[in-house]
């Protein structure tokens, strides 16, 4: 056996334990067009529920190391409304508050993001 039959050899059996762990990524339809900084504002509107920008901002100060300013939470808030993820209410107690909530679309696309991770990291074993 030559050199480059042994690491044939090799190549072909982590090519065999990549194909046992392969993920059929056409059985997701992420969309592909959403920021990370986005895509956790999608989570935590399903986890609040109806929610204000400024409660939006004080959960995301926890998750990310800086301070979120209006500037960048504000614009990608729109975007996903005009994206029809989110819908954006004016809260009936005060005109000058906004109440963000999930569209059904974007209740879809956290669930997919959802069984995507949990596919990724291993947690379901069914």
């Amino acid at each position: 056996m030559t050199a480059s039959d042994s690491s044939n050899g090799a190549e072909s059996s982590d090519d065999d334990s990549k194909e046992t762990r392969s993920i059929d990524f056409s059985s997701y339809n992420l969309p592909t067009d959403l920021t990370a900084f986005q895509v956790h504002l999608l989570w935590l509107i399903y986890r609040l529920g109806p929610a204000e920008g400024v409660d939006l901002q004080d959960a995301l100060e926890e998750l990310y190391p800086e301070d979120i300013n209006h500037g960048r939470l504000y614009p990608s808030l729109d975007r996903m409304v005009d994206s029809m993820l989110v819908n954006k209410q004016t809260k009936e107690s005060d005109n000058r508050r906004k109440e963000y909530t999930l569209t059904g679309r974007g209740e879809w696309v956290v669930e997919e993001y959802c069984d995507f991770i949990d596919e990724m990291v291993g947690l379901d074993n069914t």
